[in-house]
């Protein structure tokens, strides 16, 4: 059973005209959906012993708090989408659906280090995480199911220790699995968050973490009306807690006074999928959330133009730029081998033809080229 009835929609667009329209609801892919269906999405547990009647009291002194520590404190800019940096799209494609599982998480977490590995080395494209791994391997390990969601800082923890594969290496779908579908082969396929921290309730660190490194995974409570939302800028308004989710955070706007986010709930919902949500709502900020500094990867990156290479009289400074990766140390442990790569490169280079390059932890240990 779900935990509340469906909400009156006819009373929610009454309450946004009394309050002039802080947002735009319409009819998405979460209002088509049973109301057990859309609290299915959700897959944040809900805090034990947590006031669920006075959760919202504090909400003004919390949007205080939260303009209070200005981007400007932490010496980050007033406003940054990670969508539109200088005009470049760091998170492009970027929405997905979790479809009916409550595996919000692994979309989360996934999300954050996406856009991180490509704000991070400034490249619009980039690594397509494996979700299902996440999820369904990791996250079934920790206790993990659809009907019961996981929490952040566990995903992290995982994605850290033993890495995440590619989105080919295990495609997702949405339902409890056994992980016995992913590729064999995924330890060399794999993504690592280089260093992650806990940064619930500093709305500072928030910012100055996505400004400096792209996005940030955050939870926050769901409630009824946010299923119906479209546009805008949205506040809680009316309807009854749903449950807890997770999102990744890509931006925020201290003059507007509002988070960017990417959800997980398909392109019909939303602004495409993304929103803007106030400062101070939902507990975004206090939550739960984590930022992280860098990815890396462990992986062959293949059919990519060498566009530079760069060494000195050290016979262990030689670095490749590819176009698919960007600068990369070549690091064999041999320096004869390396000095062989150096000229197949060099000669790829020249004759404009790909090259593959594998990559361990920011280092080129094998790669191919015609």
């Amino acid at each position: 059973m779900p935990r509340n009835d469906p909400l009156d929609l006819s009373a929610l667009r009454s309450a946004l005209a009394d309050r002039n329209h802080p947002w735009q609801m319409g009819a998405t892919t979460m209002t088509a959906l049973h109301e057990d269906e859309r609290e299915t999405r959700l897959g944040v547990p809900l805090p034990e012993g947590v006031d669920l009647d006075a959760l919202e009291s504090d909400l003004p002194d919390r949007t205080l708090a939260v303009r209070a520590a200005t981007a400007q404190s932490v010496g980050a800019p007033a406003s940054f989408d990670a969508r539109d940096v200088a005009g470049a799209n760091y998170d492009a494609g970027g929405v997905r659906d979790q479809g009916g599982c409550g595996s919000c998480v692994a979309f989360g977490t996934a999300g954050a280090m996406e856009v991180v590995y490509r704000y991070t080395r400034r490249m619009t494209t980039g690594v397509d995480l494996s979700e299902a791994h996440l999820f369904y391997v990791y996250g079934r390990s920790d206790g993990a199911l659809c009907s019961s969601g996981w929490w952040p800082e566990r995903a992290f923890t995982f994605a850290q220790q033993s890495g995440v594969t590619f989105e080919d290496y295990y495609p997702y779908s949405a339902g409890d699995q056994d992980g016995s579908a992913i590729n064999a082969d995924w330890p060399n396929r794999i993504a690592k968050p280089t260093a992650f921290e806990m940064i619930t309730g500093d709305a500072a660190k928030m910012k100055a973490y996505i400004s400096t490194y792209g996005a940030t995974t955050a939870c926050l409570y769901v409630y009824q009306d946010f299923f119906s939302y479209r546009s805008g800028v949205y506040s809680h308004v009316t309807g009854d807690l749903a449950g807890g989710h997770c999102v990744t955070l890509i931006g925020y706007d201290d003059a507007g006074g509002y988070w960017i986010g990417r959800n997980s709930w398909g392109s019909g919902w939303g602004d495409g999928g993304y929103f803007k949500i106030a400062y101070g709502q939902c507990h975004i900020e206090d939550y739960q959330n984590v930022g992280l500094s860098g990815v890396s990867l462990r992986a062959w990156l293949p059919d990519q133009q060498v566009v530079g290479l760069w060494s000195n009289e050290a016979d262990g400074n030689v670095w490749a730029y590819g176009s698919a990766r960007g600068w990369l140390k070549l690091d064999s442990g041999n320096v004869a081998t390396n000095a062989v790569m150096l000229a197949e490169l060099a000669a790829s280079k020249s004759l404009g033809r790909p090259v593959g390059l594998f990559e361990d932890n920011g280092s080129v240990q094998q790669m191919y080229a015609w």
